[in-house]
């Protein structure tokens, strides 16, 4: 049960450090995900109208959230049912880095986001679309963001169908075994259930259908010790690598920090805060298009 104040619960954050997830449900109403729909509809029209012809269709199209023509799904980064359970989970300082909308097209393959085990960081996933387990829900394997079975996933080369261009080849095939085979809990959703779990957990989803809905909002730890310190340049880093690489796409969907959402018009102290925070480390130079 969540508090009335949107904070969890004891229980919720000991389930949480212990198997690398939780479940929330009936966060969103159903009024709020018809009007998410709504802007989702109206955003990935106009970017698949603007896609440039002579190029593939991707398979997948996602987009950064904090952007005015998504205002709603912009302020749910600052609405408590979000940043109150993350900031327990995750430090009250913590800041959110990335916040996208994502339409998938096909399955997505075992992987965890992170290998990383010193820096903290959050994803909140809600599905706008009903899910189960062949329909495109989300798997995780309860416990994978500690190790050993974190390192043991990796040795069977579990991500080597996710991770496309590693020459590491999977056990999978050697057991005979599909994804879908791996036990895991599967998060069989209705929209406005909302998955939380730690970026090193193993995650996947199978069934995967045209339009796969997903809004998500990632929180990482605000680095006090050297090693937190040094993963967060590296994060940074990369983050600077990919944009450099990729300023056409960027171009397009836009930048994760927005103009409109750095000139914080509504003088939202917590987005002040974040913003500040970003700024400091680099993480706005490094997205900037």
């Amino acid at each position: 049960m969540i508090k009335e104040n949107h904070s969890l619960t004891d229980e919720q954050i000991q389930l949480f450090k212990m198997f690398g997830f939780l479940v929330r449900r009936n966060v969103f109403s159903p009024e709020e995900i018809h009007k998410i729909n709504d802007e989702f509809d109206h955003r990935l029209s106009k970017l698949k109208a603007e896609a440039d012809p002579s190029e593939e269709p991707p398979s997948n199209n996602n987009w950064p959230n904090r952007n005015p023509h998504t205002p709603f799904i912009a302020s749910l980064l600052e609405d408590p049912r979000i940043y109150v359970p993350s900031e327990q989970l995750v430090g009250e300082n913590s800041v959110p880095i990335h916040s996208n909308a994502n339409s998938y097209s096909i399955s997505t393959q075992w992987h965890p986001d992170t290998e990383d085990t010193h820096l903290l960081m959050l994803k909140n996933v809600m599905y706008l679309q009903p899910t189960t387990g062949d329909h495109g829900a989300l798997r995780v394997i309860p416990g994978s963001h500690k190790n050993p079975l974190h390192e043991d996933l990796l040795g069977l080369g579990l991500d080597a169908a996710f991770r496309k261009n590693t020459n590491q080849t999977s056990k999978l095939n050697e057991f005979k075994l599909r994804g879908e085979d791996i036990p895991s809990y599967i998060f069989n959703s209705q929209p406005g259930d909302l998955i939380m779990f730690n970026q090193r957990t193993w995650h996947a989803a199978f069934g995967c259908y045209e339009d796969r809905r997903t809004c998500t909002y990632n929180f990482y730890q605000n680095p006090e010790s050297d090693e937190e310190k040094a993963e967060m340049r590296k994060q940074i880093d990369a983050q600077r690598s990919w944009t450099s690489k990729n300023k056409k796409i960027q171009e397009r969907v836009g930048s994760q920090y927005d103009p409109s959402w750095l000139a914080n018009s509504e003088n939202n102290p917590r987005r002040e805060r974040w913003i500040k925070w970003l700024e400091a480390w680099g993480f706005v130079d490094a997205f900037k298009i």
